[in-house]
């Protein structure tokens, strides 16, 4: 017995499959109990089992061989075409390691810890599982986050999404709940504030009334348009700061018995924005009246889809001397045009004051476009 304890305290190799076998047999005890190694971990458990295997070989053929110089030699030499391999296939090891590579975040999650796995190639997204100690993690999805698309890790790059969408799950992996989190920006991109509110996840009509979420009877009217039957109204959600407002559709097919969220998120705009629903699927939705020539804000928000999405209107209008062009009137139809009326205070013809210069629009693709009408 103490001959073969000797045998063995000095063998690496039989070391090294002892060791793979007790991690095989510590991670299968694990994973029973829904939990498993770190990424980090797992990894260095295969660079050292890897590493002990080669070096247990090389060993052994040095204990065995009376010719110790030539066993170093050979060793030496077995380790070239090792390296030349690796240097060959380093561009697709790689390539494969860059799109297959998650990483890893402690983050904390409504007050609960998490471990955060990233995935971010087209379209972001990001596992949450049970955070145990700086080594074992969950093996089950508690909550997903999908930060819409894009290539970022939403950790490195907080100001990058401007909502997410979070889904949580139970022990059996069944969904339970869904929360959308919209992120308000101050004009730089950085995120100064955040509004939740949960999303009905059965489809069915019942909403439940809780602190971040109101029922659509219970919002405030801003807007009251009615078609035949169908009635749609802008409501208001909740205030935000800089005197603004979170808005939404609400929509009712029952001539007001019945009134549903349409919008799969609610947009911002100024406490003095007006609305307009011109037909059951054509709304528009004026933020502050102003339209910035350098896009640096939304001015116009258009509906196609009776206010499930909002669109930035885009106006074709050139004008070096100023930054923004005012919006008069909301959109309105004339001999079945899409116009809106604006105008813009630039220096006048005599170059020797200023004027209120009128501008009228056309679109030809539903308010998406604005094109300057010839005066």
């Amino acid at each position: 017995m103490k001959k073969m304890f000797n045998r063995i305290k000095n063998n690496i190799f039989i070391y090294d499959i002892l060791f793979i076998i007790t991690n095989i047999l510590i991670n299968f005890t694990l994973y029973l109990m829904n939990i498993r190694f770190r990424i980090w971990m797992i990894i260095l458990i295969i660079i050292i089992s890897i590493i002990g295997f080669i070096i247990g070989i090389f060993q052994q053929l040095y204990i065995s061989s009376n010719n110790k110089i030539k066993v170093v030699i050979f060793s030496l030499l077995g380790t070239i075409p090792i390296i030349i391999l690796i240097s060959v296939f380093m561009p697709f090891i790689s390539f494969v390691a860059i799109f297959s590579y998650r990483p890893e975040h402690i983050t904390t999650l409504d007050n609960k810890k998490y471990v955060a796995v990233v995935s971010s190639f087209l379209h972001v997204d990001v596992d949450y599982y049970d955070y145990y100690n700086f080594l074992l993690m969950g093996t089950k999805i508690k909550v997903h986050g999908d930060f819409g698309k894009g290539g970022y890790d939403p950790f490195e790059n907080p100001n990058i999404p401007e909502s997410v969408e979070y889904t949580y799950y139970d022990n059996n992996e069944k969904i339970k709940s869904k929360r959308k989190e919209l992120f308000i920006k101050d004009k730089d991109g950085n995120i100064i504030n955040k509004y939740n509110y949960d999303i009905n996840i059965d489809n069915s009509n019942d909403f439940k009334e809780n602190n971040n979420y109101l029922l659509p009877e219970n919002e405030e009217v801003l807007y009251e348009k009615k078609f035949d039957n169908t009635i749609l109204r802008f409501g208001k959600v909740d205030n935000v700061l800089g005197q603004n407002m979170l808005v939404n559709v609400i929509r009712s097919k029952d001539n007001g018995e019945n009134f549903y969220v349409v919008s799969d998120d609610v947009i911002q705009v100024s406490n003095e924005a007006k609305f307009v629903f011109l037909n059951e699927n054509l709304g528009f939705a004026i933020n502050t009246g102003e339209i910035f020539l350098d896009n640096r804000k939304t001015g116009l928000y258009v509906t196609n889809d009776s206010g499930k999405t909002f669109t930035s209107a885009n106006f074709k209008y050139t004008n070096e001397n100023v930054e923004y062009i005012s919006i008069e009137e909301v959109p309105y139809y004339e001999n079945n045009i899409l116009k809106i009326k604006c105008s813009v205070y630039q220096i006048n013809s005599n170059k020797n004051g200023y004027e209120n210069k009128e501008l009228l629009f056309t679109s030809n693709d539903n308010g998406l476009t604005w094109i300057l009408e010839n005066n």
